[in-house]
């Protein structure tokens, strides 16, 4: 295996770091986002899980997913499409993905 191959390896448990949109409401599904998400305090995860390969959402601190993104998904990169597309009609953009 040369170097390259290793430094390719991408992580199965990726943090999305979120922000209101800028001059917007960060809304939820029932009015007000934890602002605990903002401050980094709350953090969410995409994850793979390794026997099924699928990704799916978790909350780093053992909160109730939103019933839009508790699907799962055949990709990240569908997943992360699926988080924009949901934050965005909340006012929430994604400003980071850490591996």
């Amino acid at each position: 295996m040369s170097f390259q191959q290793i430094t390719n390896i991408r992580s199965t448990d990726r943090v999305l770091e979120l922000s209101p949109i800028e001059g917007e409401t960060a809304l939820s599904a029932a009015g007000v986002p934890d602002k605990r998400i903002f401050t980094g305090e709350q953090k969410l995860h995409l994850k793979m899980d390794p026997q099924s390969c699928l990704w799916y959402f978790q909350w780093e601190q053992n909160g109730i997913i939103p019933g839009g993104l508790r699907g799962k998904f055949t990709g990240f990169k569908a997943g992360i499409k699926h988080a924009e597309e949901y934050f965005k009609r909340r006012n929430v953009r994604i400003t980071q993905i850490k591996d």
